[in-house]
């Protein structure tokens, strides 16, 4: 599952963005942080939720935007886990 979420990225833009697929029993909404001269926060990286088959991946791409910005802003001096907790309250509220 992991690589058909990157590679679903990988294969439409290095630069950052937004992807879903649907998987057997679930689907993926995702965002990658880009690589090359356009990237955002760090290179290579993908925030993705998984959801349910029933789930509309377009709900959470704002909740998803907010996360991936935290995220990936923390990731170089490893203060992401604490704003884990607080960021999965505000996903639970969708």
């Amino acid at each position: 599952m992991l690589t058909q979420v990157y590679s679903s990225h990988r294969y439409q833009s290095l630069k950052p963005g937004f992807a879903s697929i649907s998987l057997k029993n679930n689907k993926v909404v995702s965002f990658f942080s880009g690589v090359g001269e356009d990237f955002i926060s760090v290179e290579n990286y993908v925030i993705a939720l998984l959801l349910r088959r029933d789930e509309k991946p377009h709900k959470y791409r704002e909740i998803l935007k907010k996360i991936a910005a935290e995220l990936l802003d923390k990731i170089p001096d490893g203060t992401y886990m604490k704003a884990l907790p607080n960021l999965y309250k505000e996903l639970a509220k969708i």
